[in-house]
C-alpha cells in the first residue's frame, strides 16, 4: 500500500514527518495523514516523496499498479537520480524543448 511504503521508505532513511515536509515543501499534518491512507495523493506529490524517499515511483505505487516487489527495481540513491536528470537536460537541448 502506498501509505506503508511512504512509511516504511521515511523510516529507512531515518527522516521524521517533519523533516520530510521540511525537504518536500508538503505540510506535516498532509504527510500524517497520507501514511495512515486517510487521502489520496496527487500524481505530484508521488513523484516528490519518491525523489526525497531517493525511489522510483513505481516503488510506492506498485501494489496499486498490480507489481510484486521483486518487479519493482529497488530504490535509486540521490547520485543515480541528479545523473539520470542531467541526462533528461541532455536529451532535452538536444530535441529542442
Amino acid at each position: 500500500m502506498l501509505a506503508d511504503k511512504i512509511r516504511t521508505r521515511r523510516k529507512v532513511l531515518g527522516i521524521s514527518q517533519q523533516k520530510l515536509a521540511e525537504i518536500s515543501g508538503i505540510a506535516q499534518s498532509s504527510i500524517s495523514r497520507y501514511e495512515t491512507g486517510d487521502v489520496d495523493i496527487s500524481l505530484n506529490y508521488i513523484l516528490k516523496f519518491a525523489e526525497v524517499l531517493e525511489c522510483p515511483p513505481a516503488y510506492l505505487i506498485s501494489e496499486e499498479l498490480g507489481l510484486d516487489a521483486e518487479q519493482v527495481q529497488t530504490p535509486i540513491t540521490k547520485k543515480e537520480l541528479a545523473t539520470l536528470r542531467a541526462y533528461a537536460k541532455e536529451i532535452l537541448a538536444i530535441v529542442g524543448e
